[in-house]
C-alpha cells in the first residue's frame, strides 16, 4: 500500500499543475514546444496512473519475489529507478516552469522527463509470461505452499502458465491448477525437462522453481539463455550463473 502511495502522489499533483500550465503559456517561439512538452506528460502520466490501479487493484495477495541478476521489473505498483528519475525531473521541472525568470530550464528539465515517462509506462504494460512445474512444492493438491508459490510467480509477469507432468494425479492437479486465480494457462502432460523449443511455442519468457530443482525441470540451454529462475529462502529470485557450473542433466 505504501509504494503505491507513493507511486501515485506525485502525479496527483503535477497532473493539475501541467494543466494548469498549458493555460498560461505566453506566446513566444517556444510555445509549440511547451505545449507538447506538457501535453506529452500529461497523457503519459495519465497512463502510468490507470495501469497502476489496475496493478494494485487486481494484485496477488503476495508479494513478488524480487529478482537480482537481471532487469526485471516485477511491479507495476512501486516506482523503480527509471520512474525515479523521471520523478525528479518533473518535480524540479515543475518547480523552476513556476518562476518566469527559469521558466526554460524547468521547460529543458521537463522535456528530459518525457522519454522517461514513456519508458515507464512501458515497463509496466511489457509482457512477461512465467512458467512453474505444477509438481515444484512436491505435487500436493492441497498444499499451501504451492498455491503461494504459483501466487509469486504470477505476480513477476503479466501471465502465469502451469505444467502437470506425467499421468498421475493429473486430473486433480490440473483441476486444482485451473481453480487458482493467478494461473491463466494450465499444460497437461507437459514434459519431465522443458527445452527451448517448448518455450517458444507457448511463448514462454521465464522458467521460475525452487532453489535447487532446475536440474529437474529444464534441460542446460536454457541456464546458457539465462531463462531459468531460482526462487531461494531470502525471497530473491536469481538466474543460474553458468560460470559456477550448474549443471541441468
Amino acid at each position: 500500500y505504501g509504494g503505491f502511495v507513493d507511486a501515485v502522489c506525485d502525479k496527483a499533483y503535477v497532473v493539475p499543475c501541467w494543466i494548469f500550465f498549458i493555460s498560461t503559456i505566453p506566446g513566444t517561439r517556444l510555445r509549440m514546444l511547451q505545449y507538447a512538452t506538457l501535453w506529452c506528460l500529461i497523457l503519459a502520466e495519465a497512463a502510468s496512473g490507470t495501469v497502476r490501479f489496475r496493478a494494485y487493484f487486481t494484485a496477488q495477495g503476495v508479494q513478488a519475489p524480487r529478482v537480482v541478476g537481471l532487469d526485471f521489473s516485477t511491479s507495476a505498483v512501486k516506482a523503480d529507478g527509471i520512474g525515479k528519475a523521471k520523478q525528479t525531473l518533473e518535480m524540479v521541472g515543475s518547480a523552476l516552469y513556476v518562476l518566469p525568470w527559469f521558466r526554460y530550464p524547468g521547460l529543458l528539465l521537463l522535456s528530459l522527463a518525457v522519454p522517461l515517462a514513456y519508458e515507464s509506462v512501458r515497463r509496466k504494460i511489457k509482457k512477461r509470461v512465467i512458467y512453474v512445474d505444477g509438481a515444484d512444492q512436491g505435487g500436493n493438491v492441497a498444499c499451501h505452499k504451492m498455491l503461494k508459490f504459483w501466487m509469486q510467480a504470477r505476480g513477476m509477469g503479466s501471465k502465469l502458465i502451469v505444467g502437470v507432468v506425467g499421468k498421475e494425479r493429473t486430473t486433480d492437479m490440473v483441476l486444482n491448477a485451473c481453480a487458482c486465480s493467478a494461473v491463466d494457462e494450465v499444460i497437461a502432460e507437459a514434459p519431465e525437462k522443458v527445452d527451448l523449443d517448448f518455450l517458444t511455442v507457448h511463448g514462454i519468457d521465464y522458467v521460475l522453481c525452487s532453489a535447487g530443482k532446475a536440474k529437474d525441470i529444464a534441460h542446460d540451454e536454457l541456464v546458457a539463455e539465462r531463462r531459468i529462475l531460482q526462487l531461494h529462502e531470502d525471497g530473491a529470485a536469481r538466474p543460474i550463473d553458468v560460470k559456477s557450473g550448474a549443471k541441468t542433466e
